[in-house]
């Protein structure tokens, strides 16, 4: 473990006046105590944010000047006390609804980032790209390629709009019993058994950009026939653009 390099590798950062760049340049070395402790494997992708409201964020635990940064954990959501679980429900970059559970977390900014094995971390997603279709497409595709999917959507289409509940069980970031409205792209799953490949999606919450693999027959999607100036969740939709207000 090299002492004081930086985590972050790879072109892409964060402007370096936020205080995600500060969460950009941890120490080699707090960030893999860090990162154990929130059990976030090899390759994976997680998010990380500056809470807006840190008193009402115990999950917030990297303090960088006044700002408390929240990472994405990887624990199981459950009310058994024998597994140490996750704090949070749903989370909300920049733009909150009017009702939140007592569990979600919302953030000022954030960004989706992806571990490697010698501990650093490349930026996919930068903030507030989560709501730009063409930054999800670009990073579905960088999953493709990770994960060795096959792209199933129809040539030339990017990743569309779709509400999914998840009825059946917990799918990483997305709890059982709660709605989402996600990007979505069909894609094969390679079976390592069966030598088949599997029907499935790659979806990521419009809300914070986490994204997930799920096989096509855990959970159904319910497609939005979306047109511009169309109301999507929280935003509008606009120039293929989820937008608050119009911005």
């Amino acid at each position: 473990m090299e002492k004081n390099k930086k985590i972050l590798v790879g072109k892409n950062a964060s402007p370096i006046l936020s205080t995600l760049s500060d969460f950009e340049g941890m120490s080699i070395e707090k960030w893999h105590n860090f990162r154990q402790n929130l059990q976030i494997p090899d390759y994976f992708l997680f998010l990380a944010g500056v809470a807006k409201n840190p008193k009402k964020c115990p999950e917030a635990r990297l303090r960088f000047g006044k700002e408390l940064v929240f990472v994405q954990n990887f624990l199981p959501h459950s009310d058994n006390s024998v597994f140490r679980t996750r704090g949070y429900g749903n989370i909300y970059c920049l733009y909150e609804p009017e009702k939140l559970c007592r569990d979600d977390v919302v953030l000022e900014m954030s960004a989706i980032y992806q571990a490697l094995p010698d501990d650093t971390i490349r930026l996919i997603l930068s903030d507030g790209e989560h709501r730009k279709r063409a930054c999800v497409d670009e990073m579905f595709a960088y999953l493709r390629k990770q994960r060795k999917l096959v792209d199933f959507a129809a040539e030339g289409v990017k990743p569309g709009l779709f509400e999914i509940t998840f009825k059946n069980k917990s799918c990483g970031y997305f709890l059982k019993d709660r709605t989402y409205i996600v990007w979505a792209s069909p894609v094969g799953i390679p079976d390592q058994v069966s030598g088949e490949l599997v029907k499935g999606w790659i979806i990521c919450d419009i809300n914070c950009g986490v994204p997930a693999v799920l096989k096509d027959e855990q959970e159904k999607l319910k497609p939005l026939a979306v047109k511009e100036g169309d109301s999507v969740g929280l935003f509008i939709y606009h120039d293929d653009c989820l937008c608050f207000n119009g911005i």
